[in-house]
């Protein structure tokens, strides 16, 4: 049968112009939102697949702790040494809009501190078996404790860290900063977010949503370094550093860096930049970050919400930088805010700052795995970071170019194509030439493909020497003499 070179053109100028009219044969026009319907449904799609390829873990424990606790904004976690968790909690307070002014200083000084408790102690069945920290603070945020279960937290309000010893918990140790008056130089801070205290007794401070500093101190309170910028393109700039942990087998402080989205780790030694961590799937806002030494290492995070991809808690592997776990409650989390995990990565914590909620995750695969922590060295620079795939860290990427625009565009490329292929051919068959019929055409770099996508879970490593460009961390200013 023979086709005439003028049908064939008819049907190609038709098809090309349904295709840029927005037109189905037969079936009306295509709504003005449809290319981007099929982009969110897409982009949904290619998360529900990434997420199931992951292992559900650690599992939810539903019905902890005791219904009958009272909690407000749940702000900080942290476990002594006996394994009890510590809630650090606003009670009534609540940090918003109205909470500071423009120069970051609390708009309600002179009002009274929180009159209850802000410090409940829970044991493993979730059964509050103490209590404490009325009367102290007005906007608690970060809490740790130390080998010598010392009690160190942040109020960003007083714009101070304390320090509570295990005999006295009504008058603090230790007190850093200016109460209410919010700073940058070596006596002040502005919202100190965490504290991570070393075996040793020195510790770290997270200045983190005004300095976008860490601040290394010596037991007693001196500064030994600092390190951080809030602008630039370096490793060492942080955007909001939200909460610390200590990977204390491999002589590193991990950081929460809240508004980049990534875990970076430092040498805590003296500050050097090792490595960092981020991933599309986890999305450009992570909130806390705990470690535990097992399998290698792994880091636990929880992301904070962005619309662009769920809220939920993660786990990577350290060595290789994959995701590996991820869990949830049933009704799914909202508002994380800060999490902790035993040395055995069996109990996993997770605040949330509203609903008003702390929740218990157990892995009970690790509960009979011995610890085998091997010591790591170091290098005193950056030599290595481990980054997200080329979707990025804001979880955009690869579906980003899935617009209607592109999807119209594409649609009349793929009609030109077919009109040129028609060409060839009858240019083909009038010469005589033989066309090979299971010829494929290839489009490379302009195809989407499921399978790619997914596999962009694995972070890639990237070696590179020391650079100049690199920021050393800060000293301390040398006071004058006569100081």
């Amino acid at each position: 049968m023979k086709i005439s070179l003028l049908s064939i053109i008819l049907v190609i100028i038709l098809c090309i112009r349904d295709t840029i009219c927005g037109r189905l044969f037969g079936e009306g026009f295509i709504p003005t939102n449809y290319y981007e319907n099929q982009q969110q449904v897409q982009q949904r799609e290619v998360i529900k697949a990434a997420i199931q390829k992951l292992n559900n873990a650690p599992e939810w424990v539903s019905n902890w702790p005791n219904p009958n606790t009272k909690l407000g904004q749940v702000s900080g976690l942290a476990l002594d040494n006996d394994g009890r968790l510590l809630v650090f909690h606003r009670v009534n307070n609540v940090w918003d809009e109205t909470t500071f002014n423009e120069r970051n200083v609390y708009n309600f000084i002179g009002t009274p501190a929180i009159k209850e408790p802000t410090i409940l102690v829970l044991n493993d069945t979730g059964e509050v078996v103490d209590e404490w920290g009325q009367d102290l603070f007005f906007m608690p945020h970060g809490i740790t404790v130390d080998k010598e279960d010392n009690v160190w937290v942040t109020d960003v309000a007083m714009h101070q860290v304390l320090k509570f010893s295990p005999n006295n918990r009504e008058k603090p140790a230790l007190v850093l900063g200016s109460k209410f008056i919010p700073g940058e130089d070596d006596t002040h801070f502005c919202k100190p977010s965490a504290v991570a205290v070393l075996p040793n007794g020195d510790f770290f401070v997270a200045d983190g949503y005004c300095n976008h500093r860490i601040v290394k101190f010596s037991k007693d309170g001196n500064i030994i370094l600092q390190w951080g910028t809030s602008h630039g393109s370096t490793n060492f700039r942080f955007n909001v550093p939200h909460a610390l942990t200590l990977a204390e087998d491999r002589g590193l402080v991990c950081v929460a860096d809240r508004e980049r989205g990534r875990v970076a780790c430092f040498r805590h030694d003296n500050g050097s930049y090792v490595s960092s961590y981020s991933n599309w799937l986890i999305g450009g806002r992570i909130f806390s970050v705990a470690y535990a030494p097992v399998h290698g290492g792994r880091l636990y995070v929880v992301n904070g919400p962005t619309g662009a991809v769920p809220v939920r808690g993660y786990v990577i592997d350290f060595e290789s930088g994959r995701l590996i776990q991820t869990f949830s409650p049933d009704d799914g989390l909202r508002n994380p805010h800060d999490i902790v995990v035993t040395p055995d990565g069996v109990s996993v914590y997770v605040a949330e700052l509203s609903p008003f909620k702390v929740h218990k995750f157990m892995d009970e695969t690790l509960r009979n795995e011995s610890l085998s922590i091997e010591k790591t060295h170091v290098k005193p620079t950056a030599t290595v970071e481990v980054v997200g795939g080329a979707a990025g860290a804001g979880g955009g990427g690869a579906w980003e170019w899935w617009s209607g625009a592109a999807g119209g565009a594409g649609g009349a490329a793929a009609a030109a194509l077919l009109a040129l292929a028609a060409l060839a051919l009858l240019r083909a068959r009038n010469t005589g030439r033989k066309v090979a019929t299971r010829r494929r055409w290839e489009y490379g770099h302009g195809e989407f493909k499921l399978r790619r996508l997914l596999e962009r879970r694995r972070f890639t490593r990237v070696h590179s020497d020391d650079s100049d460009e690199e920021p050393a961390p800060m000293l301390p200013h040398t006071s004058p003499a006569n100081a």
